[in-house]
């Protein structure tokens, strides 16, 4: 079975097991240590109070002791052990030792030897005197008188395994307590068996219980309980409850009932449990611990208090819950609520600034559970006492909202406290990681002077807005608003409300250390209807206090202007502020100011009026200085060519002409402003340049018939750039056909069964090649530069037409005389 503790905060007295180092050499003479007897159980200590710094002792069997060195108020002192060879044998009071003699040194520590009296006390802890004791339950408190300082009792352990705890009462003057094995003087370690922990017995043999006096007083009563943890079978059921309805006993503590346990059987509780201590009556305080059922504290509270919970993650294994007054005499009550998951609700909004939802605690030990997502907002409103938020973690640890709202990091919101009351419950999911949450804005523009305005408005549905903010580790926003409150969601998952200073509200983000660096402002209406916030950087840069002027990515995309002229820019760069000081300059000389038009929502983008009137061609520089920071300065060098003024063509220039094989084709150049001191050419076939076609004029081959022809000028003039122009395309046609300057004439007899030829004639141009048609009676009879005549033709009249071919031309025709055919 395991046990549920409730435990009270004790102030115990030292144990002195925290000695002063103690040195690994005696550090006195051993010749000056007086010589001391042994002491038994029950019988006043051996050692009387008296000056020195040592004392010698001997011992005859190897086992457990206790060496304990007292000032006269029968405080424990630091001291420690050392054998007769002067080595280090035990730097604490409980001591294992072998048989011999030994010397305790008090103070051993110190620069200098202990000189006030003490009292010295060793006592073999395996001695005969231990009485047998049967108390092992909470509801058997053990009571004892010692009758002088030091003294000694010890009672054996009837079972000497599994784990013990000993309750010592909320008084002054309260005994050291140790359990002891022959072989082992410090059976608990560190952690003395008066801890809420315990100690556990790990080998099966005889076990006692040490109690030493540390009462300054020669007499007195001591009690204490003696409980084994692990099969506790003296504590009450503690009835089981649910949300709603939770499982409730009572019980009374004082000064002389300091102790008592409930017993919660395997299954009744579930995989999480809510414990609650409330005092109903009295003036005490106690606190709860809760025990497995091999008797380990599992969970616990030592913050003694009149209202106390604990939260536990145990399953369905029993438990025992012990309840430990710190002091006073009261009645408490101890309620229980397990099944929480079970009977977990869905709230009424999870939307950010959605409704909240109705609910109400019936008195001490009740509570309510809602299912929410990982990192919701969590408010509570309430007609009386404001109830308590609490969640458990992944490690089942109990959390508990030190303010509201908070930031609940579980899936289940628990509501609960220590009156009855009514409330109302907001649920507002955030989301996981600062996730931007689905019902809340975020801001891709540069906060490098704040953001917004924000506007909307509020709705008995709608009572928050939130929005996503990238910001910097140092960052303060001055925000104003209209009918909202502003708060902050910083990343340790702190909730804070901003710090308003008249009219205006300080907000501190401190956002999620990765790349993004974003937090999340909420602003809750103060009533329905429109809002308004706007956030303006309370230091010379918000967001990491960037700005700077950027360079053009290549030469090419550097800013192309003419002198003497004006000109608009977009001048790129970060942090950016319409009151930025910015300027053109040249090796560090500031020339004529930038004037700066607008600068873009993001802050990375200036639109700028220069004037480049006096400015003669060259590369200059645009550089600024930082509104918000002004020790802040950038330039980006040579991002500015400033060029000469250029030619204007007002009217292209022509072709003048007809554009036909072997013609000469001249330019009229147009019109140019102002007017050109010399033209260079070059003429285009098919946009192709013609090579060595560069003069004002050109003759065009018969290569050229078909083709597109345009000239293209280059107009120059002193201080200025030159300008090209091209004419108007135009396409090249053949030339003028040859004529016949001496008609073609038949050569030969002209008589059937004779061969004529053709003689061409003189033509002009020359052809380059010709063409011949002889016809008879009109009909086509032969193409050939001869024919001879047929029989049938004699009679008939012969015409010979000769066709003259000129490349790039035209072709020419001419016939000869008409002769007719003799027999």
């Amino acid at each position: 079975m395991a046990a549920i503790v409730a435990v009270p905060s004790l102030l115990l007295t030292r144990t002195a097991d925290a000695a002063t180092a103690a040195p690994a050499k005696m550090p006195v003479d051993a010749a000056s240590c007086a010589t001391l007897g042994l002491t038994g159980f029950d019988t006043p200590s051996a050692g009387t109070l008296e000056e020195g710094s040592c004392r010698k002792f001997t011992v005859t069997a190897p086992q457990a002791y206790l060496a304990r060195a007292a000032d006269a108020e029968n405080r424990t002192l630091a001291s420690a052990v050392y054998n007769s060879g002067g080595n280090l044998a035990c730097a604490v009071i409980w001591c294992n030792l072998g048989s011999g003699t030994y010397y305790l040194v008090a103070d051993p520590g110190e620069p200098e030897p202990h000189t006030a009296p003490f009292r010295a006390t060793v006592v073999d802890l395996f001695g005969a005197g231990c009485e047998s004791t049967a108390a092992q339950g909470f509801s058997s408190i053990h009571q004892g008188t010692f009758s002088g300082q030091g003294q000694v009792h010890c009672q054996t352990l009837p079972v000497t395994s599994g784990s013990y705890q000993v309750t010592l009462p909320p008084t002054a003057n309260q005994p050291l307590v140790q359990l002891v094995q022959p072989t082992d003087a410090r059976l608990c370690g560190n952690s003395p068996v008066t801890g809420e922990h315990g100690c556990e017995i790990v080998i099966p043999q005889e076990t006692r219980v040490i109690v030493v006096s540390q009462d300054p007083r020669d007499s007195g009563d001591y009690r204490f309980a003696l409980q084994r943890t692990a099969d506790a079978t003296q504590c009450a059921d503690l009835a089981p409850g649910v949300p709603g309805a939770p499982g409730s006993m009572t019980t009374s503590l004082s000064d002389t009932d300091f102790v008592t346990c409930f017993d919660v059987p395997r299954g009744a509780s579930g995989s999480q449990e809510i414990l609650t201590l409330d005092r109903i009556a009295g003036d005490g305080t106690a606190s709860l611990s809760v025990y497995n059922g091999s008797g380990k504290l599992t969970c616990r509270d030592s913050a003694a208090a009149a209202y106390q919970q604990i939260g536990c993650t145990l399953g369905a294994s029993g438990h025992m819950v012990v309840v430990r007054s710190a002091g006073g005499s009261a009645t408490y009550r101890v309620s229980q609520v397990t099944g929480i998951t079970a009977n977990c609700a869905a709230p009424a909004s999870l939307a950010f600034g959605g409704a909240a939802t109705p609910g109400s605690i019936a008195g001490s030990g009740d509570l309510r559970c809602y299912r929410a997502p990982i990192n919701s907002w969590v408010d509570v409103a309430a007609g009386g006492a404001t109830p308590v938020v609490r969640w458990f973690d992944d490690q089942g640890g109990l959390h508990r909202c030190a303010t509201l709202p908070c930031l609940v990091r579980s899936g289940e919101i628990l509501v609960t406290g220590a009156e009855p009351t009514e409330y109302a419950l907001d649920t507002w999911a955030v989301g996981y990681q600062y996730e931007t949450p689905a019902d809340c804005g975020q801001i891709t523009d540069s906060t490098a002077y704040g953001f917004g305005p924000l506007t909307g408005t509020f709705t008995a549905e709608d009572r928050a807005h939130c929005v996503s903010v990238q910001v910097g580790y140092d960052d303060d926003f001055t925000v104003t608003t209209q009918n909202a409150v502003p708060w902050v969601i910083n990343d340790d998952g702190s909730v804070v409300r901003c710090a308003q200073s008249g009219a205006a509200w300080t907000c501190s983000p401190t956002p999620q250390r990765v790349e993004s660096r974003r937090t999340l402002f909420a602003f809750v209406a103060e009533a329905p209807g429109p809002y308004r916030v706007q956030a303006d950087c309370a230091k010379p840069l918000c967001n990491e206090g960037q700005y700077w002027i950027a360079d053009s990515p290549t030469t090419d995309a550097r800013y192309h202007v003419v002198t003497g002229s004006t000109a608009t820019l977009t001048i790129a760069g970060a942090g950016l502020h319409q009151q930025d000081t910015v300027w053109l300059g040249k090796n560090g000389t500031k020339l004529v100011p930038i004037v700066i038009k607008s600068v873009n929502a993001n802050r990375n983008l200036y639109t700028a009026d220069i004037d480049f009137t006096t400015i003669t061609p060259g590369e200059y520089d645009i550089a600024g200085t930082s509104f918000g920071a002004p020790g802040r300065t950038s330039t980006a060098s040579g991002q500015v060519v400033v060029l000469a003024p250029q030619l204007a063509v007002t009217a292209k220039p022509a072709i003048v002409g007809k554009a036909v094989t072997g013609a000469k084709l001249t330019v009229n150049a147009g019109t140019w402003s102002p007017a050109v001191d010399w033209y260079g050419y070059q003429w285009y076939a098919n946009g192709t340049a013609v090579p060595g076609a560069i003069g004002g004029s050109y003759t065009v081959p018969a290569s050229m018939v078909g083709k597109r022809l345009t000239v293209t000028l280059t107009g120059n003039r002193a201080g200025h750039r030159s300008n090209t122009a091209t004419s108007a395309a135009v396409t090249v046609g053949y030339g003028a056909a040859p004529k016949a300057t001496t008609r073609p004439k038949i050569t030969g007899t002209v008589k059937a069964l004779k061969t004529v030829r053709a003689s061409v004639g003189v033509w002009s141009p020359k052809a380059t090649s010709y063409r011949y048609e002889w016809r008879v009676n009109g009909k086509l009879v032969a193409a050939t530069a001869s024919l001879k005549l047929a029989k049938s033709w004699a009679g008939k009249k012969l015409v010979l037409t000769v066709v003259a071919k000129r490349t790039g031309h035209s072709d020419g025709r001419a016939a000869s005389v008409t002769v007719k055919i003799k027999k």
